[in-house]
């Protein structure tokens, strides 16, 4: 369970379309089981990420994973060579960043530091670079930036905001970016933390995106 944030997210990234990134517009998306809104990037494909059953440990209760439109099929498009030939494809104007934002069980928890260990920083391709105190939704939280690291090289960035929440449920707000780009995407990354509310208003429980510019 605890590699599967940053696996999903580079797994989206592999697939993610050479669009024009970071002037961002937003609209706002309430997760169906009434657990959390956010906003986010507007052009981006939506995808809810699926409950895992109950354990005796940390587990996913409701998530959305953001991806910039996947692009149509060609013999260039080079998916076979998963993260590497995707570098080789990049340039600074392609959009290639993953957003995530997620609600979590965090009963098992004795601080953000065992659940920031649990969904990302335990994973050994992670290599921490910042971390500090930062709110999420109203709640005490820990925001953490780190390098993703294979055999050596950096194939790409990750954000992710972590807080216990209340009665059990915590949550994480996560992007992951072209390796370096923390600069270029802090701006983006912090709009979409700010917008995070745990809950949804009534009669407001439909996954599509919400028109509602940020």
């Amino acid at each position: 369970m605890r590699r599967t944030v940053i696996a999903t997210a580079l797994a989206a990234m592999a697939l993610v379309a050479c669009s024009t990134g970071k002037n961002r517009d937003f609209a706002r998306y309430y997760d169906p089981e009434g657990l959390f809104s956010a906003n986010l990037p507007a052009a981006n494909d939506i995808a809810v990420a699926p409950s895992e059953p109950p354990s005796q440990g940390p587990s996913v209760l409701t998530g959305v994973v953001s991806t910039p439109p996947a692009p149509s099929p060609s013999p260039s498009s080079g998916f076979g060579g998963g993260l590497t030939d995707l570098a080789a494809q990049t340039t600074e104007t392609q959009d290639q960043t993953v957003y995530e934002a997620l609600a979590v069980t965090t009963g098992t928890f004795q601080d953000l530091p065992q659940m920031a260990l649990a969904f990302l920083t335990g994973n050994p391709v992670v290599d921490v670079q910042n971390e500090q105190e930062m709110r999420l939704g109203g709640n005490a939280g820990e925001l953490i930036v780190a390098d993703v690291v294979r055999q050596g090289q950096k194939v790409a960035g990750v954000a992710a905001t972590f807080t216990l929440g209340q009665q059990g449920v915590g949550y994480i707000v996560l992007a992951i970016f072209p390796p370096g780009d923390w600069a270029n995407e802090r701006s983006d990354f912090l709009k979409v933390v700010a917008s995070f509310r745990p809950g949804v208003p009534p009669g407001m429980r439909a996954f599509p995106l919400a028109g509602m510019a940020a």
